[in-house]
């Protein structure tokens, strides 16, 4: 979503890397495309009936985009199932830095082998080229954690027209995004689409060309371990002499571009400060989104980004954290961001958050589900805002909107149906393959 999403260049390497100047660019073929491959969809899905053991390959690129602990060890716990992670390069078509995107296969491998979980890297090193799974390894289901192309045009779901597709939202959907949330081409053709909450179901009906045919509400397994009370997290900060107050910062990576929501070019030179203002009653860990780093190095170099990232790793109450973020959730004490998706996922901890205001008409930006929860928030519109609520709400205490919070989360995100999101996907997996109407 940077400016090179929309350069002419970039959209013409995407074009030629994937064929798809019809079905992707011209209507009525893409109709026509569309239809064909979802009926595809379904007769893959009822093919899978009887079957003694069903292949389902996640499909995954960078460590912030899993999602799917309990619906992994589930489907896996289920003789029925055998799953697996694929692992694969992000954004092959932006000119990032190489030697990262390497790096960040390999750190996705390592992060997937840590959890215990099946890994594979289908690359040939060989021939020096990524194999096409579907012909290695024959998945029955695919589950995809991204809608995006700018990957391998053999891990898109127009590769997997007969196999039955999944998609599993890497984030909390709250921003308005509607095209990239639910009309990318990928949308409108994946098998099924699992969604967060009914206004999400709503929103896609709303806003596909397929009128959210393909959509069904699961609740959103990212969260899920906020909800299981006998998750205990891992000792992820940084130990310090005397207790102090844990505090995230997470900015996101869109500091370029149309959508250009990110605060981080505002506040990146105060934050640092700030932690060490409030050394003595607090620590604070530097979490940003992981795409940030490659657009840093774009802007500023790799120099500079190494260096700011290093001061954060170096800092005394400070530490960078560039995996995964639950145990970080459930064991700090708040949190300043600027991202669509952790605008509902800290609001699970029921903890005090502060959104980072980029502009003063930022409300704009939010989807109907999204701006309720941004209305959760303390907003922070300048650098002496971040200050008062680290100083005021987190330090002192004095948290004014807890009891709203508290609202929110049993109105619109505890679960209704007594099911949790990863019984729900099985449960629609499975009709799905016995050809019932998924509900």
């Amino acid at each position: 979503m940077g400016s090179a999403d929309t350069s002419l260049k970039y959209r013409l390497r995407l074009i030629w890397a994937y064929k798809d100047v019809l079905r992707n660019h011209f209507e009525p073929f893409f109709k026509f495309y569309a239809k064909r491959f979802r009926k595809h969809q379904k007769l893959a899905a009822e093919r899978l009936e009887g079957k003694d053991c069903i292949e389902v390959a996640f499909l995954l690129t960078i460590p912030g985009m899993w999602k799917s602990d309990y619906l992994f060890r589930a489907l896996r716990d289920n003789p029925k199932y055998h799953p697996y992670v694929v692992v694969y390069p992000y954004s092959v078509f932006k000119g990032f830095d190489k030697k990262e995107v390497d790096a960040t296969v390999e750190r996705t491998k390592h992060f997937i082998e840590d959890k215990g979980f099946e890994c594979i890297v289908p690359y040939d090193a060989k021939r020096g080229v990524w194999s096409d799974i579907r012909k290695t390894l024959s998945p029955d289901i695919v589950v995809f954690t991204t809608p995006y192309k700018d990957v391998p045009p053999q891990f898109f779901i127009y590769n997997f027209r007969d196999v039955l597709t999944c998609y599993v939202p890497y984030g909390f959907s709250s921003l308005n995004l509607f095209r990239v949330n639910y009309d990318l081409i990928f949308h409108n053709l994946v098998g099924i689409h699992f969604v967060e909450t009914e206004i999400h179901r709503e929103t896609a009906m709303a806003h596909s060309r397929n009128k959210g045919e393909n959509v069904v509400v699961s609740g959103y397994p990212g969260t899920e371990v906020f909800l299981h009370k006998d998750y205990i997290p891992s000792e992820v900060w940084k130990e310090q002499e005397t207790p102090k107050k844990r505090i995230i910062w997470a900015p996101h990576h869109t500091i370029d571009g149309d959508f250009a929501i990110s605060s981080f070019l505002l506040f990146c030179d105060a934050m640092p400060q700030i932690a060490k203002e409030f050394a003595d009653k607090a620590q604070f860990v530097f979490k940003p989104h992981p795409l940030l780093k490659f657009k840093l190095q774009q802007i500023w170099g790799v120099k500079k980004t190494e260096e700011y990232y290093g001061q954060w790793k170096e800092m005394p109450n400070g530490q960078l954290e560039e995996s995964m973020y639950v145990d970080l959730f459930l064991t700090s004490d708040a949190m300043i961001h600027d991202c669509g998706s952790f605008t509902t996922e800290y609001m699970f901890t029921r903890k005090p958050v502060m959104y980072l205001v980029k502009e003063y008409d930022f409300v704009d930006k939010f989807s109907p589900f999204g701006l309720m929860a941004f209305n959760n928030h303390y907003h922070g519109k300048t650098v002496e805002d971040v200050r008062n609520f680290v100083s005021d709400v987190v330090i002192k205490g004095d948290d004014t909107m807890r009891e709203q919070r508290e609202a929110f989360f049993k109105q619109y995100l505890a679960p209704r149906d007594g099911k949790l999101p990863s019984e729900k996907i099985i449960e629609i997996l499975n009709a799905a393959i016995k050809g019932e109407v998924i509900k």
